[in-house]
């Protein structure tokens, strides 16, 4: 961050200061003439080294990334570290962790299965950050509520194919425990379209799951479509199961 700091020049250094012209240090323009400054009967100048606006510019609190805006708040404080060391107390191992973090972007996507509280979004956001914030990746991310909510409204306003080309599209798509909430037959049959469309087109599917195969499938008002939707991520995502020996398939 740049502060407007102010250089003290010398009775001596006056003269070839004062030949000089002096810009600001950002922008380059000039600045304005020095100003005499008198301390214990001796004058001094004042050298500014950044004008009055880049002074202010730099005083201005920086925007927030991509990832800030989009990452819920109580996500966007995670330790990894402090990750990794709740859940080896409680006896899980904790390799799983740098597993998904070192995912890198390509058509195999990734889905971290595992209980209610052993990290699995915190550890999806962390790796999130970098696709998006370093990498800038296109992305979207849904967890049941939001995929139902975003149909209904596309639905209403006539524009269902363009909500669902978009979630097919994203270079990145995050599905937030899923099978957290029944899905119904429409939306059901809408989510395995979008699945066969990015693992037709090469674009990997990032999820959690707190179920078992058998579990999430019945988190599906019709249990063929969760059957189907269940066989291509195993088929096109890295699955990492969390437990108390973390498997990696």
């Amino acid at each position: 961050m740049v502060n407007q700091r102010e250089q003290i020049v010398s009775p001596q250094a006056q003269r070839s200061v004062s030949a000089k012209a002096q810009t600001c240090r950002c922008c380059g323009q000039p600045l304005p003439d020095l100003e005499p400054l008198i301390l214990f009967g001796r004058t001094f100048k004042i050298k500014p080294t950044v004008c009055a606006r880049c002074g202010e510019d730099s005083q201005k609190p920086a925007e927030p990334t991509r990832w800030e805006r989009i990452c819920p708040d109580e996500y966007q404080c995670t330790d990894v570290n402090r990750i990794e060391h709740e859940l080896g107390r409680r006896g899980y191992d904790t390799i799983w962790i740098r597993s998904a973090l070192s995912w890198q972007y390509g058509p195999r996507g990734l889905l971290v299965a595992g209980p209610t509280g052993a990290g699995k979004s915190r550890a999806m956001w962390m790796l999130l950050r970098r696709l998006l914030d370093q990498e800038q990746r296109s992305f979207a991310w849904l967890n049941a509520v939001r995929f139902r909510s975003g149909l209904q409204a596309a639905a209403r306003d006539g524009a269902t194919e363009s909500f669902v080309q978009r979630l097919a599209g994203v270079q990145v798509l995050y599905w937030d425990d899923l099978g957290q909430t029944h899905l119904t037959g429409a939306a059901s049959e809408m989510l395995l379209h979008i699945v066969e469309e990015r693992t037709t087109g090469r674009r990997p599917i990032l999820a959690t799951t707190q179920y078992s195969a058998e579990q999430l499938e019945s988190q599906f008002e019709r249990p063929e479509m969760g059957q189907a939707i269940r066989r291509r991520l195993n088929e096109f995502c890295s699955v990492i199961v969390i437990r108390e020996n973390a498997a990696v398939r």
